[in-house]
């Protein structure tokens, strides 16, 4: 954990860096996700579908996946060691493959502290049912 930084202030980082990466997805902001996100991320959607870097990026930056709104709620963030694991409830509001979706979903995302930062290297929700 970076030298100085409270626990507190530490989660307060991340909760800050994860809202930052949300906007980036809504303003389809490459160049944002490209440093918060690792080159090894491994991002599943609730649908099942995986995607890398490179491929979650391209789909913003083409437009087949356009975030319109991204709601965190009840999250809780507990770091160990060089890794800081967030877990809550999120909606989503998503125009994908030609359809308007609004996506209620629990998480799991996990960020690793590297010399370039915190960046996010895990992505996995899944529906919450109604």
């Amino acid at each position: 954990m970076a030298a100085g930084q409270s626990k507190q202030e530490i989660e307060k980082e991340l909760l800050r860096l994860d809202d930052e990466r949300s906007r980036a997805m809504i303003a389809a902001d490459a160049a944002i996700l490209g440093r918060l996100m690792s080159n090894d991320i491994v991002y599943t959607h609730s649908s099942g579908r995986l995607d890398s870097k490179s491929s979650f990026i391209d789909s913003l930056k083409t437009g087949a996946v356009r975030y319109r709104r991204i709601d965190r709620r009840d999250v809780a963030v507990s770091v160990r060691g060089g890794y800081a694991f967030l877990t809550g409830a999120v909606e989503i509001d998503v125009d994908a493959g030609g359809r308007s979706l609004h996506l209620n979903l629990r998480f799991s995302n996990v960020w690793e502290e590297t010399p370039a930062g915190w960046q996010q290297v895990l992505w996995q929700s899944t529906p919450i049912p109604s």
